[in-house]
């Protein structure tokens, strides 16, 4: 790190890396700038890890779940109940339209706490829409203009070229969908696609292995049969489970 001219390091706790921290690696480094971690649930408030004896369980999106799908799955529901969940009444009664100032006022704080500030970054991603693929994986255009503002600040000249038009999106191994009536609420464009992590950037690869909703429903229940007991793993799914009135408003279309 003492040879590298810039040093750019996101925040992380001790563990991870041993007693390597930040703090240690402001120290070594020749210059350093740390930048915020972006992590922006409004897009895809649905998505929920299930941890268990210290891992996490898979799905057909790698680590995240949906937490209808997991919840319809402890409920017994059948594929066609569970689809019929994903809908505006349920949406609103989860909190699910309503994510978006509290998860917008929460990074651009957690930015400021780490000298990172955010704010007109932030405005120019909402212009380009969603800049999400999950919750925790940015678009690649964000992770540009993080780089850039890095090298702004080290005062090192950056290139004006987008990065986007030249390189692969490393993050876009999976990409959750903004359900159509969030994406409505926030105004981004919405889907029910999702893309699996399957590895590698091949574009034909990539759309071939493109999911609908009722093959993202069927492929977790298939996995989550190994485990009847899932649920339980997941504190929010566990909520819905012990709340009556939230049990009486996921309820599935009658056929």
């Amino acid at each position: 790190m003492a040879e590298a001219d810039l040093t750019v390091g996101m925040p992380f706790e001790r563990g991870a890396l041993g007693d390597l921290v930040p703090a240690r690696i402001a120290q070594a480094a020749r210059t350093y700038v740390p930048i915020p971690t972006i992590v922006f649930p409004a897009f895809h408030p649905d998505i929920v890890y299930i941890g268990h004896k210290g891992g996490l369980f898979g799905s057909p999106m790698g680590d995240y779940h949906s937490a209808l799908i997991v919840y319809g799955f402890a409920r017994g529901f059948s594929v066609d109940e569970i689809v019929s969940l994903f809908r505006a009444d349920v949406f609103a009664r989860l909190g699910y339209l309503d994510g978006w100032f509290a998860a917008r006022d929460s990074l651009l704080a957690m930015s400021r706490t780490h000298g990172f500030d955010l704010d007109r970054l932030f405005a120019g991603w909402m212009r380009r829409g969603c800049f999400m693929h999950t919750i925790n994986h940015p678009k690649l255009f964000v992770l540009g203009d993080l780089a850039r503002e890095a090298l702004t600040r080290a005062g090192i000249p950056a290139r004006a070229a987008t990065c986007e038009d030249y390189l692969p999106d490393p993050l876009s191994g999976s990409i959750w969908p903004v359900y159509p009536e969030i994406a409505a609420r926030i105004g981004v464009t919405g889907s029910t696609t999702f893309k699996p992590p399957l590895g590698g950037l091949n574009f034909l690869v990539d759309a071939g292995r493109c999911i609908d909703l009722r093959a993202m429903v069927e492929s977790s229940l298939a996995i989550y049969a190994h485990t009847p007991k899932i649920a339980q793993h997941c504190e929010r799914v566990g909520g819905w489970l012990d709340n009556g009135e939230i049990r009486d408003a996921l309820q599935p279309l009658a056929r």
